[in-house]
């Protein structure tokens, strides 16, 4: 696992999309108020709004620190176990050392294919439980993006 200095195109997005979305729910929210007036839709909507603005700032400060970390590798295999709610994708990494991580089923990974994924730093311990595991892991994975050629 390694750090670059630059902040990636892919962690820059998401945080900007937390902003993004604290301040739609901010609008509609006072939209909703001034159409209906009704104050429980505003402090809701307010509660979110700075939910996300914070969520965002925080995601910002911790990407633009480096408190993240990069796993480079080819996908040789993507299996999703039955009655489970994410994936496990095999990674052979640059070193040749292979690992397997465990992914929300919205990830869309192609086998024999490069990939770079991006995770929080001081990731969630393994327990050896796969289910643990992924359920543990829930927060730490923030993104991560295709490499044309490696």
């Amino acid at each position: 696992m390694k750090k670059n200095n630059a902040i990636p195109p892919v962690l820059r997005g998401k945080a900007v999309l937390t902003f993004l979305t604290g301040a739609g729910v901010g609008m509609v929210a006072i939209i909703v108020y001034a159409v209906s007036k009704d104050r429980i839709i505003l402090t809701l909507g307010g509660i979110l709004f700075l939910w996300c603005i914070l969520k965002g700032w925080i995601l910002w400060r911790n990407i633009s620190a480096g408190h993240y970390e990069c796993v480079t590798g080819v996908c040789t295999l993507v299996t999703q176990p039955p009655f489970r709610r994410y994936k496990k994708v095999h990674l052979t990494l640059e070193d040749g050392n292979e690992t397997i991580l465990l992914l929300g089923m919205q990830t869309k990974i192609k086998p024999d294919t490069w990939y770079r994924f991006y995770f929080r730093s001081g990731s969630a311990p393994r327990l050896g439980n796969d289910y643990l595991d992924a359920a543990l892991s829930t927060n730490v994975f923030l993104g991560f993006e295709e490499l044309t050629a490696e």
